[in-house]
């Protein structure tokens, strides 16, 4: 699964809407979040402009 580096998120939710199985969502602080949805395909790694998603 990936991980999410919330102390470079900017909340922009490139990741989120760019997901094929919805497995990222914003929290409350705007921070991007991966829930157990996630298959590693790597869309979010890419699409991700602050390089926060490993």
């Amino acid at each position: 699964m990936v991980t999410i580096g919330t102390e470079l998120c900017t909340g922009c939710g490139g990741c989120v809407q760019l997901c094929p199985v919805c497995a990222l969502s914003l929290n409350g602080d705007d921070k991007a979040t991966v829930n157990d949805k996630c298959d590693d395909c790597g869309i979010c790694i890419k699409a991700c402009p602050v390089s926060c998603i490993k």
